[in-house]
């Protein structure tokens, strides 16, 4: 019976399926995190193609549900260095799932970096100005959860002993706008693969109140 039901509700790269799997929840989530994690066992090639593909099937569910920002946590950060390299291969899996006239438009980025977001050639002359969404991705690592905070103390510490800082003003919040200027803001819902909870090193600052599934 679950293999009936997994063939049978399987979404077949088809929007409309996704989106009918969503349309009694009262709430989505307008930024949905995943961790991602690289298979140890196969050759770095194929173990990044493996990656990316599961960034990219992600990404594209998302975009189906209409969430506008999702972030992919990788301990290493091997995607974050690719990124003008992932970004065609993630639009053509986003083009399998939409025709090529509703096809969303994709951004990637990463902390501390520019958003990569190249312009594509419409359709049969279409505007290149429409889109009809438009997706962010994040590209987050380890190096973006206690590296960072660790950074930021001493940053905010040498700004106070220098008398730029006054002590008393530094705070939750402050460091709170600050963490989501360098790496993002909190997600509303993670998503973890696997049989137990593993955080893997994910950024701890972001996941104060964020529901994990």
């Amino acid at each position: 019976m679950h293999r009936f039901y997994a063939i049978g509700l399987y979404h077949h790269r088809t929007p409309e399926l996704i989106r009918n799997d969503i349309k009694n929840m009262r709430k989505l989530p307008d930024h949905v995190s995943v961790v991602l994690k690289l298979n140890e066992d196969e050759d770095r090639r194929a173990r990044l193609k493996a990656l990316v593909k599961e960034a990219a099937e992600v990404t594209a569910w998302c975009a189906s549900s209409g969430i506008p920002v999702l972030s992919v946590y990788e301990k290493t950060g091997i995607l974050k260095h690719i990124i003008p390299q992932i970004h065609p291969l993630i639009q053509q899996t986003l083009q399998g799932y939409f025709s090529a006239e509703n096809c969303p438009r994709l951004s990637i980025r990463a902390p501390n970096e520019p958003a990569f977001s190249p312009p594509t050639t419409p359709p049969n002359g279409a505007d290149a100005s429409h889109h009809p969404f438009q997706i962010t991705l994040l590209l987050i690592s380890a190096d973006d959860g206690r590296s960072t905070m660790v950074d930021l103390t001493k940053v905010l510490a040498g700004m106070a002993q220098k008398g730029k800082l006054a002590p008393g003003d530094i705070n939750a919040n402050v460091v709170d706008g600050e963490l989501k200027e360098i790496v993002m803001d909190e997600p509303d819902l993670l998503v973890l693969f696997g049989p137990s909870v593993c955080l893997d090193g994910y950024p701890p600052w972001q996941v104060r109140l964020t529901e994990i599934l």
